[in-house]
Parts: C-alpha cells; structure tokens; sequence
C-alpha cells in the first residue's frame, strides 16, 4: 500500500524535481517508509511507499522494467499464482513484490493482464519509447486516483493534497457538485470538489498519448455485471456452503503479507464472519479492534469484546468521548481533503489509529452490506414500496402532518412503548417522510439515499442538482434487492464507504483491506436468492447469519446493529453548538458555494427549536464543507 503522484507538461519544459519531490512528500502519511521520484525531460513520476510485501529496497518504487515504468498503489492478492505461470513462460524476476508481477504481466499480455489481478489497486504506467500514460484503478474502486489537466499541464495522485504543491495548480470550484454533496454528504461520481479535477473511474484506465489525447477504457463493469446476473437456482444449503467457500477464498487471500495483519471488529455481522471465518481456519490468534462511545445506546465494544472472547482473538478497544471528537474534528480537511460528511471518519480514524500502533494492515468488513443486503433502507424499501398504490395526495398530505411531529418526540415515544431506537433515529426518520414523495421505486430508494428533499435544497442552494451517474433503471432485472445493491456499489460504496476508510487509514500509515470487495465474490453476490439476503421474516443479511452461526451463539448474532454510528445530535447541540449558530455570519462562505444563508439560519433556528424543518445531517454537511473551504478552497 502506497501512494503514487507524477505529471506530464505537454509544453515540453522539464519537470522541476523539487516540485515533483513536494508533491510525492505531501502524501507521506499514506507512504512513511520511503519515498523516490523519476523525471524524464516533462514527465515525472513519484511513490511514496509503505512497505507491505518485500520490505527490501528492492521493492522501492518507481520501479523500471524495459522501457516501462510503474508507480502502483495497493494489492494483488494473488500475484504468486500469476508469478507461477510467467515463470512457466520463462521469465525471471528479481525482487519478491506485486509490483514487478503488473509489469511483467502488462509486457507480456499487455493491458489483458488485468483481468487476471485480484485485488485493489491504482497505479501509473509509463512507456519510455511511445510516451503513453496509463492510469488504471480497481473493479470497485478501492483505492483511489485524481488526475488533473488544464492547459497544457496533467497530473495524478492518490489524493487532491498532491496537487496544491504545483503553483501551476488552479483551485476554481466546481460549484456544480455542491448540491449533491449537501443531498448525500459526499461528492459522487468522477468529478471532484475542483474544476479541473476528475477521478479515473473504477473499472476503468485512461491512455493519455504524447499529443495529449485521453482514451477510456472499461475492463470491468458493475453494470453489466448487475444487467448480466442469473439467479442460483441450487438449494439452500448448497448455495450457503457454497458462498461460505468462496468468503473463505476470498478472506484468506486478504491475509498474504509479510507484516502483521489485524481486523476492525465493530460487533456486526460483516467484522464477526471476517473474524471468525479467518481465527477457525488459521493457527495463530488474530489481532481485532473495535471503537465504542461513551454515549452506550451506540456502543458496541462490549459486544465486539464477548465476540473477540469466544472467538480467542487478541482484543483491544478505545472509547471515543466528546473530548477526543474535538481533538479529531480540526484535522478532518487534512485526511479528507475532499468535502466529506459522512461523520463515522471520525471513528474510522481512531480505531485505525488504535491498529496502527500494532500493524501495518487491517480488514475491514465493508461491503458486506452492499452484497448481502444489510442496510435498514433495503428491508424498508420492500415493505414500504406498498405505498406507491397509495394516491400522492395522501402521501403528501401526510408528509405535511409529519412535518409538525418532531423526530425526537417520535423516538421518545416510541421507546416509551418498548422500542430501542437509537441517536440515529432523527436521520431515518427525515429519510422516512421524504419516501412518501416518491413516484416510483427507484425515485423512493433515491429519496431514502438522501439527507434533504429537493424542495429544501433548492431553498439552500442556488446549484442545480447534476447526476455524473449512468444508472440502469429497475426494468432491467426483477430483483429489487439487486437493484439497491448495485445503486450502493456505483456510487455510494466508492464515492462514500471506500473514501473514508482509505483515507483514514492511510492518514495513520495503515493499509485497509476489504475481503468482500472480491470481484468474483462480488459478481457471485448478484445470483443469490432474495430469500437469502433478507428472509421472508425480514431478517436481514440471513446467509451471512446462517455462515456465522456455525461460529458464534446466536446472542452474540442476533443483535440491534448500530456500526460506527456516531452522536452527531449530541454534537451539535454540546461544544459544536456555538460554531454552528455563528456560520450564519459567514456571508462570504455561502456566497462562494452558491448557499442561500438565510434558509441555512431557518435550518438552524428550527433544529435547536426542536422543531426541525431538515434532517440536522445536513447542518453537519455544510460544517464540514466550511472546514474544508478554510483549508483547501
């Protein structure tokens, strides 16, 4: 795991190495262990790296082979099965690392030769002789890759910080991408924050020829593999054991390294399989470390510690206060140097920091509610898709009634009556109300996607709301659980999920790994019956249970999930209140993004009223863009 920046200046002026060399040494965070750069007249390329396989000086990057040159970022699972057959083609190889393996694999197949790479990568090839750039990042988009062109200047890197080192650089906003970022809380799609910025997308590599032409290309595709799906139609049994076979393949491939390898355990079903699949099948006791709060309706810890116990691991865990908040939050525009909302970062960023200290990589369970339906709206939005035979009159009558019923009076209630809602409640429930507008499935699975209704954000922000996605709508398959799973995985699993664990994690110099992000597990994922992701009783993730159930007692299974769901309520209403009723004044803040400040003070006004006109998320949203713009804009 590293990180990889470089430029080409199609004006033909050398690169200045001191340039280059600050642009590579921004992101040392992500690469503490050594950093090197390559100039070529006006191309340069630079890595900083964290030493994971071959911790020799051999594996230093960029690595030069023939008249090809790589700066890589990431892991090739099972690059000793592809070594195997080059060496069966009479190659030979000098170091012990992935890296050579891509670039002896890309002269002999050429480009072909990702097809054969399991794993999550990013990385820059660049040929000496016909000046061609390739930027090439993984399937789902796990590691991720900038690249910038204005005039007659282009640059890449894992992250936007890079960039700000060239003077050349020019920072305009894309105002375009604000009014998505305030629906969801992060910036979706392959554009980015700046004008001039795009992200290369997963699935996909960029050529980029010496006359500066940029051809796209799509290896791998979520589309054609949701569009392509074809139902298992084995039994039940034989497809749980079958899918406990390919989450062993997948899990124990994640472990090759040659440093010590933990795992983030939260105490939900996706962290507990890693865990126990991984602790059953190996002889030595895995390392596993959980963040839990001192807020207890969203403290998870002591399960993930009675987990770790039955399961005989090495168990370590932190409690996050409102103190140690405070100390995170002023740092947050440096590890997420994009806009980011998505406030469980904040743990994400502690428990790696609390793992960094005892390895050098972790697994995480993300993406497993992507793959075996595990989110609350997935479950919701079949029960709920009834209420499209319902006229929109009533529904929006009854939407209007809502609106005078605030969210906390409801949770209040309904835990009075025996129910167990948590902090979170607030944000389900606005999500709720804004269902009852929808027009079709897809526009309700849309509606329980998001943080604030159309109606709102046009009365914050001046911006038109743009989709930068290609989604296939419904009527391509019947399976309605498929269809979310594949929503998530265009754009909420890379745009969200794999940003905020990357980023956290490479902050603290700890490589992040996520064993369900497996292509082949993930296109096997498709052809599982509905009745195996959500039961007809609506258990949730119920072949991930049933697998996990061969480990765990059912007390330490069945339990109210609650992840790295974080008190962002009781934020804003303790030491974040002052700040967040003095943004009103910042006249100068809302004008740049196009924000209308006035409907920001009723957002404001109403929600420490208790009287909220808008989900409070968003109040957190605009925060965080305002801590971000201090830093970066």
């Amino acid at each position: 795991m590293c990180r990889i920046v470089g430029l080409i200046d199609f004006s033909e002026s050398r690169v200045d190495p001191s340039i280059l060399a600050n642009m590579r040494d921004s992101l040392v965070a992500g690469g503490p262990d050594f950093g090197d750069s390559y100039v070529d007249n006006n191309v340069g390329i630079a890595h900083r790296r964290l030493s994971i396989l071959d911790l020799s000086t051999s594996g230093a990057q960029p690595m030069v082979l023939k008249d090809w040159i790589i700066s890589y970022n990431g892991e090739i699972y099972n690059f000793h099965e592809i070594k195997e057959e080059l060496i069966s083609l009479n190659y030979t190889f000098k170091t012990k690392t992935d890296t050579e393996v891509i670039l002896i694999s890309i002269v002999h197949w050429g480009m072909k030769a990702i097809s054969k790479f399991r794993g999550m990568f990013s990385f820059a090839l660049f040929n000496i002789d016909t000046r061609k750039l390739i930027l090439c990042r993984d399937r789902l988009g796990v590691k991720p890759l900038y690249w910038y062109l204005k005039d007659k200047l282009l640059m890449f890197s894992s992250e936007l910080k890079a960039f700000h080192q060239h003077p050349a650089f020019d920072r305009e906003i894309n105002l375009k991408v604000i009014p998505g970022y305030l629906k969801k809380g992060y910036i979706a799609g392959d554009v980015s924050i700046y004008k001039y910025v795009n992200k290369v997308s997963p699935g996909t590599y960029l050529e980029i020829n010496k006359e500066k032409n940029i051809t796209k290309h799509v290896y791998w595709s979520i589309d054609e593999v949701y569009a392509n799906a074809t139902l298992d139609e084995r039994s039940d049994g034989e497809i749980i054991d079958f899918t406990e076979s390919k989450l062993i393949d997948s899990f124990k491939l994640r472990m090759v390294s040659d440093v010590d390898v933990g795992v983030f355990l939260s105490g939900g079903t996706d962290s507990a399989l890693i865990t126990a699949l991984l602790q059953h099948t190996s002889s030595e006791q895995l390392r596993t470390f959980t963040i839990g709060f001192d807020q207890t309706d969203l403290d998870e810890s002591p399960l993930a510690k009675r987990i770790a116990e039955h399961l005989g691991t090495n168990h370590e865990s932190l409690i996050c206060t409102a103190d140690v908040v405070k100390n995170v939050i002023p740092i947050l525009p440096q590890i997420y140097d994009e806009p980011f909302g998505d406030s469980s970062g904040i743990p994400t960023y502690l428990v790696s920091k609390l793992a960094s200290k005892n390895v050098k990589v972790a697994l995480s369970g993300d993406g497993g509610d992507e793959l075996f339906s595990g989110y609350s709206k997935y479950s919701y939005l079949q029960r709920a898709k009834i209420l499209l035979q319902v006229p929109i009159f009533v529904r929006k009558h009854l939407h209007s009634l809502l609106n005078y019923v605030n969210s906390k009076d409801v949770k209040n209630l309904l835990n009075t009556l025996g129910y167990n809602y948590q902090d979170t409640f607030e944000n389900k429930y606005d999500k709720l109300k804004l269902t009852l507008l929808a027009i079709d499935i897809e526009d309700m699975y849309e509606k329980a996607s998001s943080y604030i209704s159309d109606i709102n954000l046009t009365r914050l922000s001046n911006g038109t709301l743009e989709n930068s996605l290609n989604m296939r709508s419904l009527n391509d398959k019947k399976s309605l659980l498929n269809y979310f799973s594949y929503q998530d995985m265009k754009s909420y699993l890379p745009g969200d999920i794999l940003t905020k664990v990357d980023r956290a994690s490479m902050s603290v110099g700890l490589e992040s790994r996520e064993p369900f992000l497996d292509h082949n597990l993930v296109e096997y994922a498709f052809s599982i019956p509905e009745r195996l992701k959500i039961s007809p009783s609506g258990e949730k993730k119920f072949i991930a249970k049933k697998i996990l159930s061969k480990y765990l007692p059912d007390h330490l299974i069945n339990t109210p999930k609650r992840g790295f769901s974080v008190p962002v309520d009781h934020w804003l209403n303790g030491f974040l209140k002052e700040e967040v009723i003095d943004l009103k004044n910042e006249e100068i803040f809302f004008q740049k993004y196009n924000l209308k400040s006035n409907f920001y003070k009723d957002i404001v006004q109403s929600y420490y009223n208790r009287k909220s006109i808008c989900n409070p998320y968003v109040i957190w949203f605009i925060y965080c863009l305002y801590k971000w713009d201090k830093a970066w804009g």
